[in-house]
Protein backbone atom coordinates (compact mmCIF):
# COMPACT_ATOMS: atom_id res chain seq x y z
CA UNK A 1 0.00 0.00 0.00
CA UNK A 2 0.55 3.70 0.03
CA UNK A 3 1.98 5.34 3.51
CA UNK A 4 1.67 9.15 4.04
CA UNK A 5 3.25 11.62 6.51
CA UNK A 6 0.48 12.87 8.98
CA UNK A 7 1.09 16.66 8.93
CA UNK A 8 2.25 17.24 5.55
CA UNK A 9 0.32 14.43 3.46
CA UNK A 10 3.63 13.50 1.35
CA UNK A 11 4.03 9.84 0.28
CA UNK A 12 6.97 8.19 2.65
CA UNK A 13 6.46 4.50 1.85
CA UNK A 14 5.26 2.56 -1.24
CA UNK A 15 5.06 -0.97 -0.50
CA UNK A 16 3.46 -3.05 -4.32
CA UNK A 17 5.12 -6.29 -3.69
CA UNK A 18 4.07 -9.46 -5.66
CA UNK A 19 0.94 -7.20 -7.75
CA UNK A 20 2.13 -8.62 -10.61
CA UNK A 21 2.91 -4.98 -11.76
CA UNK A 22 4.62 -5.28 -15.19
CA UNK A 23 6.38 -2.68 -17.94
CA UNK A 24 9.44 -0.77 -16.78
CA UNK A 25 10.25 0.96 -13.60
CA UNK A 26 8.15 3.74 -12.81
CA UNK A 27 10.40 6.69 -12.83
CA UNK A 28 9.83 10.00 -14.98
CA UNK A 29 10.30 9.24 -18.25
CA UNK A 30 11.99 12.13 -20.40
CA UNK A 31 11.21 13.31 -23.94
CA UNK A 32 12.69 16.38 -25.26
CA UNK A 33 13.29 19.24 -24.74
CA UNK A 34 11.84 23.17 -24.96
CA UNK A 35 12.97 26.42 -24.91
CA UNK A 36 10.68 29.08 -22.99
CA UNK A 37 8.87 29.16 -19.52
CA UNK A 38 7.83 26.09 -18.47
CA UNK A 39 4.13 25.57 -18.28
CA UNK A 40 2.23 22.94 -16.48
CA UNK A 41 -1.73 21.31 -17.35
CA UNK A 42 -3.17 19.25 -14.49
CA UNK A 43 -6.17 18.64 -16.88
CA UNK A 44 -4.67 17.01 -19.65
CA UNK A 45 -4.49 13.62 -19.89
CA UNK A 46 -1.06 13.22 -19.34
CA UNK A 47 0.06 15.77 -17.13
CA UNK A 48 3.26 17.01 -17.70
CA UNK A 49 6.11 19.58 -15.57
CA UNK A 50 9.14 21.12 -16.56
CA UNK A 51 12.70 20.64 -15.36
CA UNK A 52 15.33 23.20 -15.96
CA UNK A 53 18.18 21.10 -17.53
CA UNK A 54 20.68 24.13 -16.66
CA UNK A 55 21.22 24.63 -20.28
CA UNK A 56 18.63 26.61 -21.49
CA UNK A 57 16.03 24.13 -21.58
CA UNK A 58 13.30 22.83 -20.24
CA UNK A 59 13.18 19.12 -19.71
CA UNK A 60 9.25 17.93 -19.70
CA UNK A 61 8.45 14.42 -18.01
CA UNK A 62 5.89 12.77 -17.05
CA UNK A 63 4.83 12.27 -13.20
CA UNK A 64 6.57 9.17 -11.44
CA UNK A 65 8.90 8.78 -8.27
CA UNK A 66 10.84 11.62 -8.94
CA UNK A 67 8.61 13.82 -7.27
CA UNK A 68 8.13 11.96 -4.32
CA UNK A 69 10.76 13.73 -2.27
CA UNK A 70 9.60 12.42 1.03
CA UNK A 71 9.62 8.92 0.14
CA UNK A 72 11.45 6.84 3.04
CA UNK A 73 10.63 2.90 1.68
CA UNK A 74 10.38 1.57 -1.53
CA UNK A 75 9.48 -1.68 -2.16
CA UNK A 76 8.10 -3.39 -5.59
CA UNK A 77 9.40 -7.36 -5.07
CA UNK A 78 8.29 -9.76 -6.89
CA UNK A 79 6.37 -8.11 -9.47
CA UNK A 80 7.51 -8.37 -13.84
CA UNK A 81 8.98 -5.33 -14.11
CA UNK A 82 11.69 -4.82 -17.00
CA UNK A 83 14.09 -2.65 -18.71
CA UNK A 84 16.74 -0.28 -16.82
CA UNK A 85 16.68 1.65 -13.71
CA UNK A 86 16.82 5.27 -14.72
CA UNK A 87 19.44 6.61 -12.10
CA UNK A 88 18.77 10.72 -12.02
CA UNK A 89 15.32 11.04 -10.84
CA UNK A 90 16.88 8.98 -7.98
CA UNK A 91 19.07 11.74 -6.72
CA UNK A 92 15.85 13.89 -5.58
CA UNK A 93 15.03 10.87 -3.27
CA UNK A 94 17.31 12.27 -0.34
CA UNK A 95 14.79 10.58 2.15
CA UNK A 96 15.05 7.40 0.66
CA UNK A 97 16.44 4.36 3.12
CA UNK A 98 14.96 0.90 2.14
CA UNK A 99 15.20 -0.33 -1.78
CA UNK A 100 13.75 -3.72 -3.10
CA UNK A 101 13.38 -4.46 -6.58
CA UNK A 102 14.41 -8.59 -6.09
CA UNK A 103 12.55 -11.10 -7.60
CA UNK A 104 11.84 -8.72 -11.17
CA UNK A 105 12.91 -8.94 -14.72
CA UNK A 106 15.33 -5.81 -14.70
CA UNK A 107 18.00 -5.87 -16.54
CA UNK A 108 21.17 -3.35 -17.40
CA UNK A 109 24.88 -3.05 -17.56
CA UNK A 110 25.07 -0.69 -14.45
CA UNK A 111 22.10 -2.49 -12.72
CA UNK A 112 22.77 -0.68 -9.08
CA UNK A 113 21.40 3.15 -9.97
CA UNK A 114 19.72 3.08 -6.84
CA UNK A 115 22.70 3.59 -4.50
CA UNK A 116 22.82 7.49 -6.41
CA UNK A 117 20.55 7.83 -3.08
CA UNK A 118 22.10 10.14 -0.07
CA UNK A 119 20.31 7.87 2.64
CA UNK A 120 20.15 4.53 1.23
CA UNK A 121 20.85 1.49 4.08
CA UNK A 122 18.93 -1.23 2.40
CA UNK A 123 19.31 -2.33 -1.13
CA UNK A 124 17.56 -5.70 -2.69
CA UNK A 125 18.00 -6.23 -6.10
CA UNK A 126 18.61 -9.92 -5.74
CA UNK A 127 16.68 -12.09 -9.01
CA UNK A 128 16.76 -9.90 -11.93
CA UNK A 129 18.92 -9.91 -14.49
CA UNK A 130 22.06 -7.17 -14.09
CA UNK A 131 25.14 -7.87 -15.52
CA UNK A 132 27.18 -5.24 -13.63
CA UNK A 133 28.13 -3.72 -10.73
CA UNK A 134 29.53 -0.90 -12.30
CA UNK A 135 27.37 1.73 -9.94
CA UNK A 136 28.86 0.54 -7.04
CA UNK A 137 31.79 3.25 -7.00
CA UNK A 138 33.02 5.58 -3.84
CA UNK A 139 30.79 8.74 -5.70
CA UNK A 140 27.32 7.67 -4.91
CA UNK A 141 24.98 8.76 -2.40
CA UNK A 142 24.70 6.42 -0.24
CA UNK A 143 28.42 4.83 -0.47
CA UNK A 144 28.59 5.74 3.33
CA UNK A 145 24.90 5.26 4.50
CA UNK A 146 24.37 1.77 3.00
CA UNK A 147 24.27 -1.02 5.52
CA UNK A 148 22.68 -4.02 3.49
CA UNK A 149 22.97 -5.03 -0.17
CA UNK A 150 21.90 -7.82 -2.05
CA UNK A 151 22.64 -8.56 -6.12
CA UNK A 152 22.33 -12.34 -5.80
CA UNK A 153 20.70 -14.34 -8.57
CA UNK A 154 21.76 -11.92 -11.09
CA UNK A 155 24.07 -12.04 -14.31
CA UNK A 156 26.87 -9.79 -12.69
CA UNK A 157 30.12 -11.19 -15.18
CA UNK A 158 32.84 -8.49 -13.05
CA UNK A 159 36.45 -9.14 -11.28
CA UNK A 160 36.23 -9.54 -7.92
CA UNK A 161 39.20 -7.16 -7.30
CA UNK A 162 36.99 -4.26 -9.28
CA UNK A 163 34.17 -5.38 -6.12
CA UNK A 164 36.13 -5.15 -3.42
CA UNK A 165 38.08 -1.77 -4.31
CA UNK A 166 34.62 0.08 -3.82
CA UNK A 167 32.36 -1.52 -1.49
CA UNK A 168 30.82 0.59 1.28
CA UNK A 169 32.68 1.10 4.58
CA UNK A 170 30.01 0.42 6.78
CA UNK A 171 28.35 -2.35 4.74
CA UNK A 172 26.86 -4.99 7.42
CA UNK A 173 25.21 -7.33 4.64
CA UNK A 174 26.73 -8.11 1.18
CA UNK A 175 25.60 -11.31 -0.66
CA UNK A 176 26.22 -11.53 -4.26
CA UNK A 177 25.78 -15.26 -4.40
CA UNK A 178 24.36 -17.26 -7.91
CA UNK A 179 26.60 -14.73 -10.52
CA UNK A 180 29.12 -14.96 -12.85
CA UNK A 181 31.90 -12.90 -10.64
CA UNK A 182 35.62 -14.30 -11.45
CA UNK A 183 38.77 -13.62 -10.39
CA UNK A 184 40.43 -14.24 -6.54
CA UNK A 185 39.67 -12.43 -3.66
CA UNK A 186 41.64 -9.97 -1.76
CA UNK A 187 43.91 -11.68 1.04
CA UNK A 188 42.55 -8.91 3.58
CA UNK A 189 39.25 -6.96 3.91
CA UNK A 190 40.15 -5.10 7.17
CA UNK A 191 38.92 -1.82 5.36
CA UNK A 192 35.03 -3.64 6.02
CA UNK A 193 34.87 -3.00 9.98
CA UNK A 194 31.12 -3.45 10.27
CA UNK A 195 30.92 -6.47 7.60
CA UNK A 196 28.73 -9.29 9.56
CA UNK A 197 27.26 -11.57 6.52
CA UNK A 198 29.04 -11.94 3.40
CA UNK A 199 28.06 -14.73 0.71
CA UNK A 200 29.37 -14.67 -2.63
CA UNK A 201 29.01 -18.53 -2.90
CA UNK A 202 28.18 -20.04 -6.43
CA UNK A 203 30.53 -17.96 -8.77
CA UNK A 204 33.25 -18.50 -10.57
CA UNK A 205 36.23 -17.46 -8.26
CA UNK A 206 39.56 -18.80 -8.35
CA UNK A 207 43.01 -18.58 -5.88
CA UNK A 208 43.43 -19.09 -2.36
CA UNK A 209 40.90 -18.96 -0.12
CA UNK A 210 41.30 -15.65 2.17
CA UNK A 211 41.07 -16.04 5.85
CA UNK A 212 38.59 -13.17 6.42
CA UNK A 213 38.07 -14.56 10.13
CA UNK A 214 41.56 -12.85 10.58
CA UNK A 215 40.63 -9.46 8.56
CA UNK A 216 36.96 -9.04 9.52
CA UNK A 217 37.00 -9.43 13.31
CA UNK A 218 33.24 -8.49 13.10
CA UNK A 219 32.29 -11.32 10.64
CA UNK A 220 29.75 -13.80 11.66
CA UNK A 221 28.65 -15.43 8.59
CA UNK A 222 30.87 -16.28 5.24
CA UNK A 223 29.83 -18.61 2.20
CA UNK A 224 32.39 -18.86 -0.55
CA UNK A 225 31.30 -22.02 -1.57
CA UNK A 226 30.37 -23.82 -4.74
CA UNK A 227 33.14 -21.80 -7.34
CA UNK A 228 33.45 -23.42 -11.02
CA UNK A 229 36.82 -22.60 -11.15
CA UNK A 230 37.64 -23.52 -7.40
CA UNK A 231 39.77 -22.05 -4.22
CA UNK A 232 42.36 -23.64 -3.13
CA UNK A 233 43.19 -23.77 0.58
CA UNK A 234 41.71 -24.68 4.03
CA UNK A 235 38.57 -23.43 5.47
CA UNK A 236 39.26 -21.47 8.59
CA UNK A 237 38.46 -22.87 11.55
CA UNK A 238 37.38 -19.82 13.36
Amino acid sequence: GISCDNEYGGVTGIDLRDNNLAGHFPVYTRTHSLEGDPEYDPDAANPLYYVYDGENNWQYTKYGLANLYDLKTLNLADNKLTGTIEYLPLYNLASLTHFDVSGNQLSGGGGMEALVSPSLTHADFNNNHFASMHHFKKYKGSFQSLRFCDVSKNAIQINATDIFGNIPPNIQQLIASNNEIHGSLPEWLNNLPALRQFDISSNALSGEMPDFAVSISSLQELDMSNQTNGLTGSIPEN
